[in-house]
C-alpha cells in the first residue's frame, strides 16, 4: 500500500514538471504618468547612429602686447616723444643755469701788512713816509738826517745820507732800533709787531 502511494506521487510530480510555464507579466511604475516605456522598440547599433557634424577648429590668435589700432600706437608714440622732450629740456635748462651762474670763489683772507725796513734801503724819504708816515722827530747831523719813530717798547731810527757828495738828494742808508727806556733790553719781536701795527694804518 505504501509503495503504491509513493508511485502515484512520483508520477504526479513528473506530470507537473513536464507542463509549459507561462510567464506572468510584471508591471513597472513609470517615472512619469505620460512617459511610456516601449520595451519592444529596437535599440539601434552604434554603427547605425547618424554622425554629428563637427565644427571646424578655430585658429588660435596670439595675444598682442600692443594695440593693433594704428591710432592707439601713434598716440602712445606721441606721449613717449613728449616725455623724452620734457626730460631733454629739463637737462638743458639745468646745464644752462649751471653755466650762467657765477662761480663762487672764497673770499681772499686778508693778510696783515708787514713792514720790513731793509726793503726800502736806497730809497728816498717819500718811501718811508708811505710806509710809516711822518717821523715823530727829525734831526740833522751835518748832511745826515735822522728820522725817529717812537713806539711803546722801542725807538726806531732811520738814517738818510746824500746820494752823492754835495747833493741835496737823500736816500736811506741804514736803520736801527733800541729800547724806549735807556738801559733796558730790547725785545726786537715786540718792536717789529708795534711797527707793523703802525704800518697797517697807512
Amino acid at each position: 500500500m505504501g509503495n503504491c502511494l509513493f508511485f502515484i506521487l512520483s508520477c504526479a510530480a513528473l506530470l507537473i514538471a513536464c507542463q509549459p510555464v507561462t510567464p506572468i507579466p510584471i508591471k513597472t511604475k513609470s517615472p512619469s504618468p505620460n512617459l511610456k516605456i516601449n520595451d519592444a522598440a529596437p535599440i539601434p547599433n552604434a554603427s547605425m547612429a547618424p554622425s554629428v557634424p563637427q565644427e571646424p577648429p578655430v585658429p588660435s590668435v596670439p595675444a598682442e602686447t600692443l594695440s593693433s589700432d594704428p591710432v592707439d600706437q601713434n598716440d602712445n608714440q606721441t606721449e613717449i616723444d613728449l616725455a623724452i622732450s620734457d626730460v631733454t629740456k629739463n637737462i638743458e635748462t639745468q646745464v644752462n643755469s649751471a653755466k650762467s651762474s657765477p662761480k663762487i670763489t672764497p673770499k681772499a683772507v686778508a693778510i696783515p701788512k708787514t713792514f720790513d725796513p731793509t726793503k726800502i734801503i736806497s730809497f728816498g724819504k717819500p718811501s718811508l713816509v708811505h710806509n710809516l708816515g711822518m717821523a715823530n722827530m727829525v734831526r740833522k747831523e751835518g748832511p745826515i738826517e735822522i728820522w725817529q719813530y717812537q713806539f711803546a717798547s722801542c725807538v726806531v731810527d732811520f738814517f738818510f745820507y746824500p746820494i752823492s757828495e754835495g747833493s741835496s738828494q737823500l736816500i736811506l742808508k741804514s736803520w736801527d732800533m733800541r729800547s724806549a727806556i735807556v738801559g733796558d733790553s730790547l725785545d726786537r719781536g715786540s718792536c717789529h709787531d708795534e711797527m707793523n701795527l703802525y704800518h697797517q694804518k697807512f
